[in-house]
């Protein structure tokens, strides 16, 4: 497939339809915002969060996280658990194969 150009795209007629866009009219810089601002907006953004904090806590919601997660961890160990077993395994088998050499201490 293949796509138009972007001349080609101007040139065609739908772009002759469209009317002209002039930014001609001066752009208003935005002015900063106060505390009178963002201490409202605070407090709403609190508030919310604490609304949606209890509703959690009242529906059971940590509960069931705590289940879900404690048979996650039941099914299988960890990667670095097993990483950590595989090793202590393979340096188990090779300390038994050199006999001569005395384990640290």
């Amino acid at each position: 497939a293949t796509f138009p150009r972007p001349a080609a795209l101007l040139s065609s007629r739908m772009s002759r339809r469209l009317p002209r866009v002039v930014f001609d009219t001066p752009v208003e810089k935005a002015r900063p915002l106060g505390l009178s601002f963002y201490a409202p907006l605070a407090g709403v953004c609190f508030t919310v969060g604490a609304c949606l904090e209890l509703f959690m806590i009242k529906t059971g919601f940590y509960e069931k996280v705590v289940v879900i997660e404690a048979e996650r961890r039941a099914e299988a160990p960890p990667a670095w658990a097993a990483a950590l077993q595989h090793a202590k395994d393979k340096s188990s088998s090779g300390n038994s194969s050199s006999s001569s050499t005395p384990p640290r201490k």
